[in-house]
């Protein structure tokens, strides 16, 4: 059982060498399978059926097997989400070993499967990578089997409801996919035995983002008199922050006029807006952090330094109005593509702007 945890937490501790800010989409569901290693515990030798507690002569094995399990969740926003679920959870095995009463002798075998319902709260720890913890009840499916039917019967299934809690780790590698790793306490297994055991699953699943985000719009570079627009589909990766090649090339075919301006006559201001999909905090972190990577590359190609600065709007202003709201999923991200967008904002300076620029850089 130690050495499957500690292999499972090395797996996934190697997916989060490199990663950015990111977050789900609200209002979406999601799938997914999970496979890893369960433990039976609470065996309860006393309360098996037939077992006299003044006797000797009954133990317990294959306490530990493989479980896995897959689950259907939605995404109401960026820290809760609600999961139906089917487990299995393993088995047991009862061995009565009396060697003076053959009667006595046979062994019983316990197997139990279920299916929850359960919150999940999730709280970022680094990018990419959220911690989370599931709580819920399981309906629990538990059948006992005798192989000596004539002393013990022949068993049978219950079916009960049970508590069930989670901990995890949960990292995004792709738009689409993420990974987590979790370990899952069910208590109180109702067995036709009246035994009650507990079961602990430590497991490695995968899940998948129904709704995927929409392919990128082409490259759109548009001027208005001294603004330009670009569509941050273009410059960034969905929810990154570092430019794309073809944003990069964008931008080059600004800097023929923008390494020209006369630093007394002119400043470059580059606003970062995002969609409405998601908080407002993160919303604004990612606007701040898209039009700081602009500005950043406009000054590495030979803009001044003293007349660019950079601010995010977040989701406060978007150009599409009210023609998205019917939309879900994939249509909806399509649909607000224009307010994914970095204006670069070309102007004559006053001494108040002056002022302000240089306060910023």
């Amino acid at each position: 059982m130690k050495k499957t945890t500690l292999a499972l937490a090395i797996a996934v501790a190697s997916l989060t060498a490199t990663a950015a800010n990111a977050s789900y989409e609200d209002n979406t569901f999601y799938t997914g399978a999970k496979l890893g290693w369960s433990e039976l515990y609470r065996l309860d030798a006393h309360k098996v059926r037939g077992f006299d507690k003044d006797e000797v002569g009954i133990k317990t094995s294959n306490r530990s097997n493989v479980a896995g399990g897959a689950f259907l969740g939605f995404q109401a926003n960026p820290y809760l989400a609600f999961e139906l679920g089917y487990d299995w959870l393993g088995s047991a095995k009862y061995k009565r070993t009396w060697t003076d009463d053959k009667t006595k002798a046979g062994n019983s075998k316990l197997s139990a499967q279920g299916v929850s319902l359960t919150g999940k709260l999730s709280y970022p720890i680094i990018d990419d990578l959220d911690i989370y913890g599931r709580a819920g009840g399981m309906v629990t499916i538990a059948k006992w089997k005798n192989d000596n039917k004539e002393r013990y019967g022949r068993g049978g299934t219950k079916t009960d409801l049970s508590p069930v809690y989670a901990l995890g780790l949960d990292y995004r590698f792709d738009e689409d996919f993420s990974t987590r790793l979790e370990y899952q306490y069910v208590q109180h297994i109702h067995t036709k035995s009246k035994a009650t055991p507990d079961v602990g699953t430590v497991s490695l699943g995968i899940t998948y983002r129904l709704g995927s985000p929409a392919t990128p719009a082409p490259v759109e570079l548009k001027t208005e008199v001294n603004r330009y627009v670009l569509n941050e589909d273009v410059l960034f990766a969905y929810a990154k922050a570092d430019l794309k090649e073809e944003g990069r090339q964008a931008l080059d075919n600004l800097l023929t006029n923008l390494v020209k301006l006369n630093p007394t006559e002119s400043a470059i201001v580059v606003i970062g807006h995002t969609d409405r999909i998601g908080s407002v905090s993160y919303n604004q972190k990612l606007s701040e952090q898209r039009a700081n990577s602009v500005m950043k590359y406009l000054i590495a190609k030979g803009v001044p330094s003293s007349l660019i600065s950079a601010r995010g709007m977040g989701k406060s202003q978007p150009v599409t109005g009210t023609k998205c709201n019917a939309l879900r999923g994939a249509n909806l991200k399509a649909c607000l593509a224009p307010d994914r967008r970095v204006e670069i904002e070309v102007k004559a300076l006053n001494e108040k702007e002056v002022q302000v620029t240089n306060e910023t850089n």
